[in-house]
């Protein structure tokens, strides 16, 4: 068992996503960084659409009430089990009454829990994913009291990632692609012009539902869809006021304002993982140059290898370090909360 003490900004259960429900008004929901959330099951030795729990901001901790392997994925940065402070991105062995707590990123602001094993959580419609909007989801978020129970806990696995993925695919650049719609291309070309000039700032109006942006108004316009159409994840809304929305993992599934285009799903995890307040542009990618990319991350993400590793723990003086030293003598060091070697490739 596992009881949470925080839950941080937002915490849920969340999967690969809910399918095939877009026709009774239901998005597909799931992980908002895919890539990570495969990551921390592939850490535990778990199938790639295992449930695992989700968090927004930092500040999530809860205890261990029996022994098990668990991984946190993410933003390069640190989580802690007690005083010890673990690469993100690692599994580790757990053992009964270890408390776990996830600090605040200045890298990103998404994380995902994994345990060796499974949590043992309802299914709904074909997914363990919350989806915000619904309360028939409402027993897939995560609360501070909660007590989680496991399936089969294995606490064989403790691995580490053999190169940083996150770095190179999926920190933010501040540059965001959008494939834009044929209606734009055709008959607003100005649009794409001015759009690609301005500088946009993330609001704090951001959900699992979509993300405002905040930024020149000289995209305000008096047009609009004369009927709803189909939106989903990745679509870029232009209201009136000319603020661009982008739709995330738990949007409606119409919409009436116009369709500027889409971001490519391999830019959805480095577009959640950007922080509230921090500046965006938009580049616009053709279809294929688009799919040419995904293929080669999908490759790169393909060829990903774990490596046990040793746990060392130190305090001199009063700093708190910790080494972790992976099988091919790779050496990642922390001292007071801050990473001060990473992985080498």
């Amino acid at each position: 068992m596992i009881k949470i003490i925080n839950t941080a900004t937002l915490s849920s259960f969340q999967d690969l996503g809910r399918f095939g429900k877009k026709s009774i008004g239901v998005s597909q929901s799931g992980c908002l960084d895919k890539f990570s959330f495969l990551i921390s099951n592939f850490l535990c030795g778990n199938k790639k659409n295992e449930g695992a729990i989700e968090i927004v901001g930092g500040g999530f901790s809860c205890e261990f009430k029996e022994d098990v392997s668990i991984a946190v994925s993410g933003p390069t940065g640190i989580f802690m089990i007690n005083n010890n402070q673990i690469s993100i991105n690692s599994s580790i062995r757990i053992k009964k009454n270890d408390t776990l707590y996830i600090p605040e990123n200045k890298h990103g602001n998404i994380f995902y829990f994994s345990i060796s094993g499974g949590f043992k959580v309802g299914n709904i419609m074909n997914s363990v994913s919350f989806h915000q909007p619904s309360s028939i989801t409402n027993d897939l978020r995560v609360k501070i009291g909660d007590i989680l129970h496991m399936k089969k806990p294995n606490s064989n696995f403790q691995k580490l990632l053999n190169f940083s993925f996150f770095d190179k695919y999926i920190k933010s650049t501040n540059i965001i692609s959008i494939i834009y719609d044929e209606i734009i291309l055709n008959k607003f070309p100005d649009f794409i012009n001015i759009l690609e000039s301005n500088q946009y700032i993330i609001s704090a109006e951001a959900s699992r539902q979509g993300i405002r942006l905040k930024g020149n108004d000289n995209l305000s316009h008096k047009l609009k869809n004369e009927i709803s159409s189909g939106v989903s994840l990745g679509t870029v809304q232009l209201p009136p006021n000319g603020q661009p929305i982008i739709l995330l993992n738990d949007s409606q599934t119409t919409g009436g304002y116009l369709k500027l285009g889409s971001i490519p799903n391999f830019e959805i995890p480095k577009l959640s993982q950007t922080n509230i307040n921090s500046k965006i542009r938009f580049k616009g990618i053709s279809l294929s140059d688009s799919n040419n990319l995904r293929k080669k991350i999908d490759s790169k993400f393909n060829s990903i290898k774990l490596e046990d590793y040793f746990l060392y723990n130190h305090r001199i003086k009063n700093n708190h370090i910790s080494v972790q030293i992976s099988e091919n003598d790779s050496i990642i060091s922390i001292a007071n909360e801050q990473l001060i070697n990473v992985l080498k490739e």
